[in-house]
């Protein structure tokens, strides 16, 4: 009788365990779906395109952006935001344009990298308080 109760309760807690991932899942696509697209990225047909980002601390980045066609290198702080460097390089930008064909065509390979990035990013916000 024993081996019985174990069987089901052991039975209620996979099943437990099952619906609190589902919901955890559900959660992640929620935050995927609706919180985590820029306005500027979420518009395919926009004029400026954020092509890539790099956080060098608290409140500062480092963001490649495309403007009409024009490859900029920006540098993002809390109080300014100014142009490093222009792009003018054709060997560049054909690079810099067949690397966001790729990453249309084939999307990044771990599929959680964007989940890590989003809390990472969560965390620095706090720590910014």
């Amino acid at each position: 009788m024993d081996s019985i109760s174990f069987f089901w309760s052991f039975f209620k807690m996979i099943a437990a365990l099952a619906v609190v991932i589902a919901m955890m899942i559900g959660a992640m696509y929620a935050l995927k779906k609706y919180f985590y697209q820029s306005p500027v990225t979420a518009d395919r047909s926009a004029m400026i395109h954020v092509i890539s980002s790099c956080h060098l601390g608290p409140k500062n980045s480092i963001l490649l952006v495309e403007v009409l066609g024009q490859f900029l290198l920006l540098g993002v702080s809390e109080q300014q935001m100014s142009i490093l460097t222009t792009i003018m390089d054709p060997e560049a930008i054909e690079n810099l344009k067949n690397s966001r064909m790729k990453e249309r065509l084939f999307p990044v390979s771990d599929p959680f990298s964007r989940y890590k990035s989003l809390f990472r990013n969560i965390g620095r916000m706090r720590k910014d308080r």
